[in-house]
This record gives structure tokens, C-alpha cells and sequence, in this order.
């Protein structure tokens, strides 16, 4: 069966040639080098955060470095950190502070040891006779050798002719546990 192809025949054949070999080239060419593109191009942006993400932290650790020269510059040791399970002190300087107030009151919340550092909360309540003298025990409080946070402080100046001031308050102490699991 050996017939001559006709005119239409040549140029449907010749249109099935350029048509694979488009094909062929998108495939064979142009496809991967789009995906191998795409791909450098993610990596070159993966990069671009790692670089500023590496920056962020240079600046972070500069800005720390900073605090802690103007920290040690003045001349006092700033507070540490205490130790885990430091109640028995932390209770003979609350009463040394507090001793200074008519009367208080301490009732202690739950301890958080999930972490390595240990927060022990103290709700405290405290009168005092002027609000001078429940100031001067605030910054004591504040001024603690244990490291501490006073939060939700609320003052109240009493009616009577005495004056007392009623100072509410929570203590949050932080203490540090080596071992955590």
C-alpha cells in the first residue's frame, strides 16, 4: 500500500509535526525549567526570611546587651532570680514590710511550676495609718531582694476621722527550678 499523500495530507502532517514538536519543547525544556525557576525563587524567599528573622535576633540581642550594660553601669547587683521553694523567706520579709501597716492579711494562690520559672501568688490586703505609710510599705514591697510583680494595686481612703488607708493588691513572686519535667 504504497499511495501518494495528498497536499492536505502533507500539511495536516506537517501541522502534527510542529504540534509535537511544541509539545515536545514545552515538555522537554520549558516545564522544567519553570518548576527548577519556581523552585529558586521560593528558596531565594525562604532565605530572605532567614536573613531578617537572623537580624531581628542580632537586634533583639544588641538591645539586651545595651539594657544589661546600663543595668550593671549603676553600680548595684541587680535582684536574682531565687531559687525554687523560697516561701520561709519571702514569709520573714512580707512580715518585716507588713509589720509597718495596723494589720494585713496573705492568702496564697496556687503555684505554677510547669515552667522553669516558678510564679508563687500572694493576694495581700493591708491597712495602714496614712497613705504616706502605705506607700513607703508599697515600695518596700516593690523594692523586694526577691523578685516580685505588684498587680492590681487599689487604694482606698477610709472615712473616719483616723483616715486609715485600705490597700489591696496581688503579689506575684518569681522563683527558679532547675530541673523541669
Amino acid at each position: 500500500m504504497n499511495r501518494k499523500l495528498t497536499v492536505r495530507e502533507w500539511i495536516l502532517l506537517g501541522l502534527l509535526a510542529v504540534i509535537a514538536l511544541v509539545s515536545g519543547y514545552v515538555m522537554l525544556f520549558c516545564m522544567p525549567m519553570t518548576a527548577r525557576r519556581d523552585t529558586a525563587l521560593s528558596e531565594t524567599e525562604l532565605c530572605r526570611v532567614e536573613i531578617e528573622a537572623a537580624r531581628l535576633k542580632v537586634e533583639e540581642k544588641r538591645r539586651m546587651e545595651q539594657e544589661l550594660e546600663v543595668l550593671f553601669a549603676d553600680g548595684a547587683e541587680p535582684v536574682a532570680i531565687a531559687n525554687y521553694d523560697n516561701l520561709q523567706p519571702v514569709m520573714f520579709e512580707l512580715h518585716t514590710i507588713l509589720s509597718g501597716a495596723e494589720d494585713y492579711s496573705l492568702s496564697f494562690g496556687t503555684v505554677d511550676t510547669s515552667q522553669s520559672i516558678v510564679r508563687r501568688s500572694i493576694s495581700l490586703s493591708f491597712t495602714s495609718r496614712s497613705y504616706e505609710s502605705a506607700r513607703e510599705i508599697l515600695e518596700q514591697l516593690c523594692g523586694s531582694a526577691y523578685r516580685c510583680l505588684l498587680d492590681s494595686v487599689s487604694i482606698s481612703v477610709g472615712q473616719s476621722r483616723e483616715g486609715n488607708v485600705s490597700v489591696d493588691g496581688a503579689l506575684l513572686y518569681f522563683e527558679y527550678q532547675r530541673n523541669v519535667s
